[in-house]
């Protein structure tokens, strides 16, 4: 895949700098610190952490399913002020 990637000409002059003494392509460089930056992120979502930890519809007094339906929800919600 192609990818372009504005830089500023001091920027760039730094990056063409070090690519020719480590001998490697700016691709090279750009891909690996792509790499890296993708490496430290979290794989799931925050719900989906919350799902697995078992701490979604942990509140006794309520339904346990309200995350995940919370359309559902919310028309209920509406509905019941509107007929009041």
């Amino acid at each position: 895949m192609t990818l372009t990637v504005r830089l500023d000409p001091e920027l760039e002059r730094r990056l063409e700098s070090v690519c020719e003494r480590r001998r490697t392509t700016k691709s090279a460089v750009v891909t690996d610190l792509v790499r890296k930056f993708l490496a430290r992120e979290p794989l799931e979502s925050a719900y989906e952490v919350a799902a697995r930890l078992g701490v979604i519809g942990c509140d006794p007094t309520g339904p346990t399913d309200v995350a995940a339906n919370a359309k559902k929800y919310l028309q209920r919600a509406i509905r019941a002020k509107h007929r009041r």
